[in-house]
């Protein structure tokens, strides 16, 4: 009988502890984008993120992101890309027709910076150009004229607002990138100046 009460004890408690590590958070919310020829569009973003229990329930990793913007045919996601889903997307523009969306890499410099022209970021550029996506090498891409313009994994900075979050303005993307609201956003050559690790020696 005890050990029958014990194996019970062991079974409820392993069903608990499986049953918090599977519990995921969804956010999925339009981001306003203020683009380099100075409109705003509105894209379409959807995150996952675990929630790790400690210290707060709601608060764990992200494993998980996309974003879509249906007029150009454009859908990206961490999965599809094969990278993780903390990944950071930094930057989306559309350019002569093109949409490009940039990613912070993976990987640190040691193993991105194999190969590149010196000065060259930790970043991955996606295209998109008659509704086709390719992967290009960032300096294919009018780079010079982007701005940090989306709100990376900062959405779930909101995640803990009285009411569900449904729509992130450009007051909102500035705040959580640490940009001025009235814009415009800083260029991707300005953000990385100071952020002299993430750049190919």
């Amino acid at each position: 009988m005890k050990m029958c009460r014990w194996a019970m004890a062991a079974w409820l408690m392993s069903a608990a502890l499986l049953g918090s590590c599977s519990n995921k958070d969804t956010m999925r919310w339009k981001e306003q984008v203020w683009l380099s020829d100075g409109r705003r569009i509105d894209v379409d973003r959807y995150s996952v993120a675990l929630k790790s229990g400690f210290p707060n329930s709601n608060d764990g990793p992200v494993i998980y992101q996309e974003i879509r913007y249906a007029p150009l045919g454009v859908y990206w996601s961490t999965k599809s890309a094969g990278m993780r889903g903390a990944s950071t997307m930094n930057t989306f523009d559309i350019i002569q027709g093109d949409a490009y969306l940039v990613v912070h890499a993976d990987e640190g410099a040691k193993d991105f910076c194999v190969g590149k022209v010196p000065g060259s970021y930790l970043i991955n550029v996606y295209r998109w150009r008659n509704g086709v996506i390719q992967k290009i090498d960032q300096h294919e891409a009018p780079i010079s004229r982007m701005g940090i313009n989306l709100s990376g994994t900062g959405n779930w900075g909101f995640r803990h607002a009285d009411r569900p979050v449904t729509y992130l303005s450009w007051d909102d993307i500035a705040y959580v990138t640490g940009q001025g609201s009235s814009g415009p956003p800083k260029l991707i050559a300005d953000f990385y100046k100071k952020r002299d690790y993430a750049v190919c020696k």
